[in-house]
């Protein structure tokens, strides 16, 4: 039955036009469009948006008045117009009557029903961007841009992603390119927003070099008025380089003049710090501290060192100002330094410095392997000085953290820390540390595979001339690019690199050239690489992983060129690596992605046994021959073999795909016909690398299939010697802010021992680990943080030590023998999900559990909800019964999706399984 206020809506939709047809009949034909008109006039005077919609009608220009901050309300849209469009299935136009009412959940439901197209891309942007979600904007409108690349619409509202990240200057060059159009209106208002938006960054850079250089000043002449007003305006700018002064100043009349300064800034940050210090130093005697005072102003000057017979007189002097400014300029220099530093600044007494000791000592426990002080240590600091007026070092230390986290991985993390530097930077209008934050950001980006915003970052840092180099940036451009598989620009980007006069011709040059090739190809290629391999070739610092990976370019390069030397130096790459330490990880990217070169132009050549006898081979796992797939990813190519119930052997082969895997459906990777090879299995192995490995939608939920990883070198203990490891109710620690998660008690099994359980305090790292050895069973009931592509990131937290330890790390659970060979559980949140990247190794736990002998392990890749724990003991209790795991898991969820619509996140708990 249709109800009363759609049978209204409808009479009216059918009435309307009944009206206009006699009305038509009555007036002259050129006065039809009036009420389509008058439609579209109200809408746009009424626009709520910024955004540029590609409906003609609707992109009309408009000036848009303030409200007053008072909020409007919407006027009722008339329902005649839409009932038109809607006959005449005009869906573009309704959605872009629902846009300009900011109606974007509406405009987007219209928009996925038109034919796809660079306008409906440009348009489902502006929704993208009116939801916050600029890394889907962004990858939309890389895309609009690259097929139209003038296209005024998509242009404005890149602009405006950019400006909403941040990233002003590039968004004034992208309103000046539609300045440049001459667009009625829209020409105008571009031109005042990027006018607007240059002026206001490149008044902060102008703030920001004027402080300093006003305080610097007061080292090179005496006569230097003091930087009063950049004291008040810039206090943490002007205090940075105010030490400076105050070191170098030669006579006690010139540490007397800085006192007027040094109140100024203590009146602004509280306490009398700065005052006290000036006036101990106006007691030394300068007959000793001047000449050390004008030798350290020269080393100032000069932007050199400090020289080492400067930092002994300093010491034996007892000028501890100096000794310690000394110290800090080369923190770099002899390990005894450090400890030096740390005394000289608790004898300080100063809290600017606090920073500077918890980072240095920071620095030697992550050097030491137990970063887990070092987090505690920066969380400390970084607790401490936002009690503090100290707000640039407190963005000092966000951008530690932001640092620490990269370099463990822990991607998440690192982009959380990155973003408040790079808001607080801004407000505080700290220009270094704004392309710190750019640089930092443009990392994480890249590392959770979001290209477009690593691009965004790097392209902004690049407009504001950030760097000492002229390629680096170029070749870090290239590189995104080729990843986003784009390959002209990042060839354009190449040859912009090689025009630089300090083009290095580095490891990221080759890597990018030697892709390249096989689309992309150059006369100078060949010149290029004999230049990227002799510089790694060569050199005191280079290592055998140098020679290695340099191999590795090689044969890469050639590959397309000169098949068999290329395989040939391939596989020479292969014998190499494997004779350095695992650890070594660029050797092993070299390893890593040899197989992977190897793999797909196996595939290329329709070798697609050859294809699963290397795939076996990286994996350390036998060579299957019935009931597998193997599934290789190397960028735009793709490799699949299906091997069927009889050992039939089905490949498939392309090379054209036009989207990173990374943003890609991996659960229509598989053509139909390799799966139904497949179909009539019991079970099936997968052998992947990334970024295949861990994408649990890469076959059906209905087949029993497994990733297949590893050998088992141990023997196998007898059935009845089973020992269940329970670790659940564990204490978080409180710096991590993670809810307690509910109390998980394992029911007891007629006929078995009672499990071994470990929770509360008792739940450590190091108890776990001790307990696992010889389990036959482990459950881990924990909070798992991983980053969504990393795996070196994938931890599950247990309660910590005494020293603060609390994570279960990869790396951890790899150095330990599990002679149990046990089925582990990770009922821990995304503990399952593995890298996405093609150099890395699947260095997930899961992964590491296998490494270490266990017979299998089973982990989400997604967020779990506190059901999980009955979800796992299911599988657990079907593979007791004698079920293989592969067909239980498969057997529960399948039962859990029958009987509840919610548990569609069972379709995303991996199973990986070693080698019987």
């Amino acid at each position: 039955m249709v109800k009363p206020a759609k049978k209204k809506l409808w009479a009216l939709a059918l009435a309307i036009p009944v009206m206009a047809a006699g009305v038509a009949a009555l007036k002259p034909r050129a006065q039809a469009p009036a009420v389509a008109d008058t439609f579209w006039v109200e809408r746009r005077a009424a626009a709520r948006i910024e955004a540029r919609l590609t409906h003609a009608e609707a992109d009309r220009y408009r000036s848009r008045a303030p409200a007053g901050g008072c909020p409007v309300p919407a006027e009722p849209m008339p329902l005649g117009p839409l009932a038109r469009m809607e006959a005449r299935e005009d869906w573009g136009g309704i959605a872009a009557a629902y846009g300009l009412e900011g109606e974007w959940n509406q405009a987007a439901s219209f928009l996925e029903r038109t034919p796809a197209s660079p306008e409906r891309d440009s348009d489902l942007a502006a929704v993208a961007l009116a939801k916050g979600d600029f890394e889907r904007a962004l990858r939309l409108l890389d895309g609009v841009l690259a097929v139209k690349p003038a296209l005024p619409q998509a242009l404005w509202n890149r602009a405006l992603v950019f400006r909403e990240m941040g990233l002003t200057l590039r968004a004034s060059e992208l309103f000046e390119q539609v300045a440049k159009l001459g667009e009625q209106g829209w020409g105008r208002e571009a031109h005042a927003q990027a006018l607007a938006l240059r002026e206001a960054t490149l008044e902060r850079q102008r703030q920001w070099t004027a402080a300093r250089e006003a305080t610097l000043a007061l080292v090179r002449d005496s006569q230097a008025p003091l930087p009063m007003d950049a004291a008040r305006q810039m206090p943490g700018t002007v205090r940075g380089v105010f030490y400076e002064v105050v070191r170098a100043a030669e006579s006690k009349e010139r540490a007397v003049a800085l006192l007027p300064l040094a109140k100024e800034l203590d009146r602004v940050h509280g306490g009398s710090v700065l005052t006290d210090y000036v006036q101990r130093v106006v007691k030394r005697d300068f007959s000793r501290r001047g000449a050390l005072a004008r030798q350290y102003a020269e080393s100032l000057r000069e932007g050199q060192g400090v020289p080492e017979a400067l930092l002994d007189k300093a010491r034996m002097t007892g000028d501890e100002d100096i000794y310690l400014g000394a110290l800090m300029r080369t923190r770099n220099g002899p390990l005894r330094t450090l400890q030096d530093t740390l005394t000289s600044i608790q004898r300080a007494n100063d809290p600017w410095f606090t920073d500077v000791a918890e980072r240095d000592q920071a620095r030697r426990e992550i050097n030491d392997g137990t970063w887990w002080k070092a987090e505690q240590r920066y969380f400390g600091a970084l607790q401490r000085c936002r009690e503090t007026t100290l707000s640039v070092r407190c963005l000092e230390l966000e951008r530690r953290l932001a640092m620490f986290y990269g370099d463990m991985q822990r991607v998440s993390e690192a982009e959380q820390h990155a973003r408040v530097l790079w808001a607080g930077a801004r407000q505080l209008r700290e220009w270094d540390l704004e392309l710190n934050a750019l640089e930092i950001l443009s990392h994480t980006s890249r590392s959770r595979n979001d290209l477009g915003s690593a691009r965004a970052y790097l392209e902004e840092w690049m407009a504001r001339g950030a760097s000492i180099s002229c390629s680096w940036p170029h070749v870090q451009l290239a590189h995104l690019l080729y990843l986003d598989l784009r390959p002209d620009a990042a060839r354009r980007e190449l040859d912009l690199a090689d025009a630089c006069p300090d083009n290095p011709m580095d490891p990221m040059f080759g890597a990018t050239l030697a892709e390249l090739e096989r689309t992309n190809s150059g006369p100078r290629d060949a010149a290029w690489m004999k230049a990227v391999s002799s510089n790694m070739s060569t050199g005191a610092t280079l290592g055998r992983s140098d020679h290695v990976y340099s191999r590795y370019l090689e044969g890469r390069f050639l590959l397309e060129k000169d098949r068999a030397q290329g395989e040939a130096l391939l596989r020479d790459t292969l014998a190499q690596a494997d004779a350095l330490p695992r650890g070594d990880a660029l050797a092993r990217e070299a390893w890593a992605l040899s197989y992977s070169s190897l793999a797909t132009d196996a595939g290329r050549a329709g070798e697609f046994s050859k294809v699963v006898a290397l795939m076996a081979a990286q994996l350390g796992t036998p060579v299957p021959t019935r009931c597998a797939l193997a599934a290789s990813v190397h960028a735009e190519r793709t490799v699949l073999v299906a091997l069927g119930p009889q050992g039939e052997v089905k490949g498939h082969y392309d090379a054209s795909r036009k989207e990173a895997f990374f943003h890609a459906d991996s659960s229509r990777l598989v053509p139909e016909a390799l799966r139904q090879t497949l179909a009539s299995c019991e079970r099936v192995d997968v052998l992947a690398w990334a970024p295949v490995f861990g994408r649990t939608d890469l076959l059906p939920p209905e087949l029993a299939w497994s990733f297949r990883l590893g050998r088992v070198t141990g023997p196998r203990p007898p059935p009845a010697a089973t020992r269940r490891l329970v670790v659940a109710g564990v204490e978080t620690p409180s710096l991590l802010q993670l809810p307690r998660l509910p109390t998980w008690t394992p029911d007891a099994e007629p006929g078995s021992a009672p499990p071994d359980v470990l929770s509360g305090s008792d739940a450590t790292p190091s108890r776990v680990l001790a307990r696992m050895a010889d389990a036959t069973e482990i459950e881990i009931h924990a909070h798992g943080i991983t980053d969504p592509t990393l795996s070196g990131a994938s931890l599950v937290v247990l309660s910590p030590e005494v020293n603060g330890r609390y994570a279960l790390t990869a790396d951890v659970v790899r150095e330990h023998r599990l002679t149990g060979a046990p089925t582990v559980f990770l009922a821990a949140c995304s503990a399952g999900r593995t890298t996405a990247l093609q150099s890395t190794e699947p260095f997930s736990l899961p992964a590491a559990f296998i490494d270490s002998g266990a017979r299998a392990v089973l982990a989400s890749t997604v967020d779990i909800p506190d059901a999980a724990g009955r979800f796992f003991d299911g599988v657990r209790r079907r593979i007791h019964a004698g079920t293989p795991a592969a067909v239980a898991l498969r057997d529960e969820r399948q039962a859990w999706l029958a009987r509840d619509t919610r548990a569609g996140w069972t379709r995303f708990v991996l199973l990986v399984e070693n080698a019987d």
